[in-house]
């Protein structure tokens, strides 16, 4: 059986898909790897819904369908202004608790083992309900988190197609830095993580913190702009 699967691993390759932000795609040596999940971490308004959204009509550009959890209330209009793909490719998922985005995950993986076309599963924001649980829910939650990213996981790995995954982010008072949600529960479920940083000229900075085939600190500056993003040096 091992060797079976073996060659079913070698026989995919490593697939890419272009996020449609010419310095990310280079940052991430042509595009969001097929087969794992990725995760953006940033401050709120950092730029984390923007780059999903233009990665998935990135995505739909390409001919391929993509499915979005959003549990932060996507605009539109935003939407609408940085997207020109047939948003008919486009399957939104709006989840308003913790039940409801296994709900949508689980629908999302169905989704993908019936429809070829599905390109790529976006989840805006994965930790949204998890940070306004009260402190004594936490603990009864962790399962229900590992379970959400086994599926995601799992779908990413079976169906060889990117997950995208966005994190809120937290102060830690011990080392004095900025951690995304989670910790090592979420950190050890992404094989590349991402990190955007408000720059005091208005740029924002995309970093790899952690990528199984990219060097950590690579980099990539942009700005956003009424019609999407736009690259800097």
């Amino acid at each position: 059986m091992n060797s079976i699967m073996d060659e079913i691993s070698l026989e995919q390759g490593v697939r890419r898909l272009q996020t449609g932000i010419n310095c990310i795609d280079a940052m991430l040596n042509g595009g969001l790897e097929g087969g794992i999940i990725t995760e953006i971490f940033g401050e709120g308004g950092s730029g984390k819904t923007n780059i999903c959204m233009i990665a998935s009509c990135s995505v739909m550009s390409q001919g391929l369908k993509v499915v979005y959890i959003d549990s932060e209330g996507l605009s539109p209009e935003r939407f609408m202004a940085v997207c020109h793909s047939d948003i008919s490719k486009f399957k939104l998922f709006r989840v308003y608790s913790l039940d409801d985005q296994e709900v949508a995950i689980m629908k999302a993986s169905k989704m993908a083992d019936k429809d070829q076309k599905i390109g790529m599963i976006v989840l805006d924001s994965f930790s949204e309900f998890f940070r306004l649980e009260r402190s004594d829910d936490r603990q009864a939650r962790i399962v229900d988190f590992q379970r959400q990213l086994s599926l995601l996981s799992s779908v990413a790995a079976k169906k060889n197609i990117p997950v995208l995954i966005t994190n809120q982010i937290y102060q830690d008072i011990d080392n004095r830095t900025l951690q995304p949600f989670g910790g090592f529960l979420v950190d050890h479920a992404m094989k590349a993580i991402l990190r955007i940083e408000k720059l005091p000229d208005g740029r924002r900075k995309i970093s790899v913190t952690k990528h199984r085939s990219i060097k950590e600190g690579v980099a990539a500056f942009f700005r956003i702009t009424d019609d999407g993003v736009n690259c800097e040096g």
